[in-house]
Order: structure tokens, then sequence, then C-alpha cells
């Protein structure tokens, strides 16, 4: 009798672990799916085309100001040279 209700407790613990794996892959499904309806949209490729511009300026302006503190710091050892 006892071995009876063990075995259905494990009968249970099995079913469920199924089910719960069952759950967890149709959720990574359509965590999927979504995702790459979104990559897809226009709304995503605007968005990813303008994030792309401002780190473009961005890098360029930081570029632009390393160069003049060089040029700075290259002046400023010149005229202690000079000195």
């Amino acid at each position: 009798m006892e071995q009876d209700k063990n075995k259905e407790q494990e009968k249970k613990k099995e079913n469920s672990q199924e089910k719960a794996k069952n759950w967890i892959d149709k959720a990574e499904e359509f965590i999927d799916e979504t995702a790459d309806k979104i990559h897809e949209s226009k709304t995503y490729q605007k968005a990813d085309k303008s994030l792309e511009e401002a780190t473009k300026k961005i890098f360029r302006k930081a570029g632009r100001l390393w160069g003049k503190s060089e040029h700075y710091f290259k002046n400023q050892n010149d005229k202690k040279d000079g000195e």
C-alpha cells in the first residue's frame, strides 16, 4: 500500500517536472519569436540607426578633444623647454 503511494508521488513529481520543462521551453520559444519581431520592426531599426549616429558623433567629438589636449600639452612642454 505504501509502495503504491510512493510510486504515485514519484509519478506526480516526474509529471510536474515535465510540465515545468514544457513551460520553460514554451517561454523561451515565445521570447525568441518576440525578440525576432522586435529586431525586424521599423521602429527598432530607426532607434538603432539613431543610436549609431549619436555614438559616432560622440566619438568624433572625443577624438577632437583628445587631439586638442595633446596639442596643448605638447605646447606646454615646448614652452617649458624654451625657458
